[in-house]
This record gives structure tokens, C-alpha cells and sequence, in this order.
């Protein structure tokens, strides 16, 4: 029988709820909860965004997004605007607080990312990449 540990599938599992395990506690220290820092990351781009286009490019259902906009609005981060030309229409700015977060919380991506790739040449380190994109376009 092959026992199931030995499987890709399980090993990355194992290695997601560890790497989100501990971006959320390095992200809690910046007062932070999860996937909020991809909309820091989304909004320092393309300051603006609709919740449904933050829920489109995050790949999120609409709800948990709101939900997620409303907890950092509540916190100083962001605020919502209705759009002028469409009043159905929220945008989510980044306020300074949010703004400031970028930088801290894209350090965190950073570290973690050197975590994930050490021992890593460059050459397996784009290896790996180019695996994962495979993996993922094949179960998509």
C-alpha cells in the first residue's frame, strides 16, 4: 500500500498551511489578517479598485472580500468611495496607514520566500516556479 505522505499533494499541503501559518503571524504583528496584505498589494498598484474587481483579481468570492475591505476600513487602512459615473460602484482606496503597511508587509513575502527557497540555486528556484505554474494550469 503507498501511504498518502508520499504523495506531491500532501507535501503541499503540508508546506501551504505552514507558509500561511506563518505569514499570518508575521502579518498580525502589523495588525494585518490574512489575503488583506494582497489587497495592500493590489490597491498600491492600482489605487481604486472595485471590491468585484479586488474579488476578480484576488480570486475571492465578492463577500469575503467586503468583509475583508470592511475590517480594514474599520482599522484606518483603506476607505471606500461609491464611483462617481456608477453609484453601484465601490472603489477601495489606501489611506496612509495602509499605505505605510506596504513596504512591512511586502518584507514578510520577502522573508518568507527566502525561507521557502534556501538551500535553492536559482536555476532550482525557477524550476520550482515553472512546477507549481504546471500543477496549477493542470488542475484549473
Amino acid at each position: 500500500m503507498h501511504p498518502f505522505e508520499d504523495d506531491v499533494s500532501y507535501a503541499l499541503i503540508q508546506l501551504i498551511k505552514e507558509h500561511r501559518r506563518q505569514a499570518d503571524e508575521a502579518l498580525k504583528q502589523l495588525g494585518l489578517h490574512a489575503a488583506q496584505e494582497f489587497m495592500l498589494f493590489l490597491l498600491w498598484e492600482e489605487d481604486g479598485l472595485s471590491q468585484s474587481q479586488l474579488a476578480a483579481r484576488l480570486k475571492l468570492e465578492l463577500p469575503t472580500v467586503t468583509k475583508s475591505v470592511q475590517r480594514m476600513e474599520r482599522a484606518g487602512l483603506v476607505r471606500r468611495c461609491v464611483d462617481e459615473q456608477d453609484t453601484r460602484i465601490s472603489r477601495v482606496y489606501l489611506t496612509e496607514a495602509g499605505r505605510a503597511l506596504y513596504e512591512p508587509a511586502m518584507q514578510v513575502w520577502k522573508n518568507l520566500d527566502a525561507r521557502v527557497c534556501l538551500h535553492m540555486t536559482e536555476l532550482e528556484q525557477a524550476l520550482l516556479r515553472r512546477l507549481l505554474q504546471q500543477a496549477l494550469a493542470n488542475v484549473s
